[in-house]
Order: C-alpha cells, then sequence, then structure tokens
C-alpha cells in the first residue's frame, strides 16, 4: 500500500517536528513543504525529498498530495484548511483548531462536505498515563465527581512575543495565555473530567509589553456534570511550573503533572489506597522547543492516528468536533471576562 503522502503548510518551529514525524513513520512521506518565506521552506525540507514551495494554490492543486499538515498561525488555520478540503485533501491542523468559533465551524463543514478527514492536535490524549486516566474515569473510579481543576502557569519573556510574526496578536493568535500555552491542558481537562456548563472569568496583562491579548487569565468553572473547578493559565510566571491537572471525586483524587509528558503524581481511592507513584525531576522549560528535544512521541501517535483514520476511512480520535470543544470554552473564559459576567455554554 502507497503511503500517505503530505504537505506541510507553514515552517515555524512546530513544523519541524511533523516533518521528523512524518519522515519516521513507515506509512507516510513528506512531499512539499509552504512557506511565504523561501529560505524557511527550504530548511524544512533539507534531506527529505520533498519540495519546497511558496505558491499555496500550486500546492493544493498536486495530485500526488493526499494531506495537509497546517502548522500556520492559530488564525490562519481555516483560511489554509478550508481550500485544502475543497481541493479533496485531508486536513490536520496545530492546536486551536482555529481561534474563532464560526471559522472552526466553517472548516468543520469544509472537512465534511469534501468527505476528507479533519484531525486537531492534542497530542497529550495519546500518552500512556493520559489514557489509563480517562479509561479510570469512565469506569466512575473516583466516583461522583467533585472538582476538577487545571493549573498551566508558565514563563515566556518579553522576546517571545517581541520576535514573532503573530504571538501576543488578537487577529492570528485569538489571544493570549489561554489559548496558545493553555489550551493543551484545556482540552486533556475536559476530556478527562466532561464537559463545561458555565464559567466566571478574569484576564489580565501583568508581566509582558506591547501585547493585545491576555498573559493571566483565571476562571472558575462549573461542569455539567455538577462538579466545579478552576483554570488558571499564565506565561507571567517564573519559573516555569509543570502543568498541573487535579481530578478529585467522592472516592478518590488522581493528580498529572506535566507539559512536555504527563505522568501520574497521585492516585488514591478509599477502594484501592494510595498507589506508588514513581518520581520525576521536574524540566526547566516548556513550549515547543522543549517537545522538539523530547522527541514527539505524543506526536508521532496522534499524526499515526490521522494516517490510520485516512486509511481506514474513520474519524481520526481528535476530529473537528472534539477539537472545537477547548475552543468553545476558550472563547466563553474571554467572553465572561470582558463582560465581568457568568457565561454558559
Amino acid at each position: 500500500m502507497p503511503p500517505i503522502r503530505f504537505a506541510i503548510i507553514g515552517a515555524g518551529m512546530i513544523s519541524h517536528l511533523h516533518a521528523r514525524v512524518i519522515r519516521d513513520l513507515g506509512d507516510a512521506e513528506l512531499a512539499a513543504v509552504y512557506s511565504r518565506d523561501p529560505v524557511r521552506a527550504k530548511a524544512l525540507t533539507e534531506g527529505t525529498g520533498a519540495d519546497p514551495m511558496t505558491d499555496p494554490d500550486a500546492l493544493l492543486a498536486r495530485e500526488d498530495i493526499d494531506a495537509v499538515s497546517v502548522c500556520t498561525a492559530s488564525g490562519e488555520h481555516a483560511s489554509f484548511g478550508i481550500p485544502a478540503a475543497e481541493a479533496g485533501k485531508h486536513v490536520l491542523v496545530e492546536k486551536p483548531i482555529e481561534i474563532h468559533l464560526d471559522r472552526a465551524d466553517a472548516l468543520i463543514a469544509a472537512c465534511d462536505r469534501n468527505a476528507v478527514k479533519l484531525g486537531v492536535i492534542f497530542q497529550l490524549r495519546f500518552l500512556d498515563n493520559s489514557v489509563e486516566v480517562k479509561q479510570a474515569m469512565d469506569r466512575g473510579t473516583l466516583g461522583n465527581p467533585v472538582m476538577a481543576d487545571c493549573y498551566m502557569k508558565f514563563y515566556r519573556p518579553q522576546q517571545y512575543y517581541s520576535d514573532s510574526r503573530w504571538k501576543g496578536m488578537q487577529a492570528l493568535d485569538g489571544g493570549g495565555a489561554l489559548i496558545n500555552q493553555g489550551i493543551h491542558g484545556l482540552d486533556l481537562l475536559l476530556h478527562l473530567a466532561g464537559d463545561i456548563a458555565s464559567v466566571q472569568a478574569y484576564t489580565d496583562v501583568r508581566a509582558h509589553e506591547n501585547i493585545e491579548v491576555e498573559d493571566t487569565c483565571v476562571a472558575a468553572v462549573k461542569y455539567t456534570n455538577g462538579a466545579l473547578g478552576v483554570i488558571q493559565a499564565t506565561t507571567s510566571v517564573h519559573p516555569d511550573f509543570q502543568q498541573r491537572i487535579e481530578l478529585h471525586g467522592s472516592e478518590g483524587t488522581i493528580v498529572l503533572d506535566g507539559t512536555e509528558d504527563v505522568w501520574i503524581k497521585h492516585w488514591e481511592t478509599f477502594k484501592e489506597g494510595a498507589r506508588k507513584i514513581e518520581e520525576r525531576a521536574p524540566v526547566e522549560h516548556s513550549g515547543a522547543a522543549a517537545v522538539l528535544e523530547e522527541g514527539g512521541e505524543a506526536h508521532a501517535r496522534q499524526i499515526q492516528d490521522f494516517v490510520d483514520a485516512i486509511r481506514e476511512d474513520r474519524q481520526p480520535l481528535v476530529n473537528g468536533p472534539e477539537g472545537r470543544r477547548s475552543l468553545a470554552v476558550v472563547r466563553a473564559i474571554y467572553e465572561s471576562a470582558e463582560k465581568g459576567k457568568e457565561i454558559r455554554l
């Protein structure tokens, strides 16, 4: 069976991880890379046999490309994903699916209309510990849900925003610490704890200059199952802290730590008692650079699932509607902070 041939759209940092994963999968290969910057496009294709391209229309017209991996600014995902779907290409987009719900819905509709697969990168779901905890939550291991919290306290220097074409800009980033850094943890929280019914939130800029978006966000949330929780996201806390998810029920508690990896920090129930947990040393950094250094195993598992979904004619495990869930919560949190009131989803 011939490999699934990918084109990568965008040549920023995370695109290098996509290129490496696609290269290393046994049943996929990289055919082309598009970037506005020909130097970046060429650099990403070196040693791969793929073609660097600066014309997106020419790329989408190629019949030898089966799927595209969209690694552009978040607010450009629909702009590239919709034409790709209309050209008959399967579409994989980095997180978030888009920055506004109407654009996310348009992308989902375009993929449905053209009978192509749509996948959204939320790779933390694919790690072994995430899978184990998801299975436990589905079994009701913790009993009646009580609280579910997510803390994402990161640090980004001023240069992180100043040196970027789009980070910190409403038009392309869609928000700040929550939608950019925090959305991975938020997606995993929703995956494990269930959907959120309402939010009451506050956002602010506490430690950066010349950005249009928040660098600090706090939200109190109520879940559809009745549980309560807190979501915190910031790029203003030095040093970096690991992302942490706390799940509490009437029968016990599970705590997950980790930003690039996810490990079980605490697992204790009345029936089972406390599990012996392996201690792990904290990493000294977070973000895309660390994902590259860590090897991208979770990305590899998710992209393999996307390839398998194409071959098996099924939905990817994180399809368009699944990718939309976290965006809906993000937009509700921003609306709550702007209007100063509780927002129901």
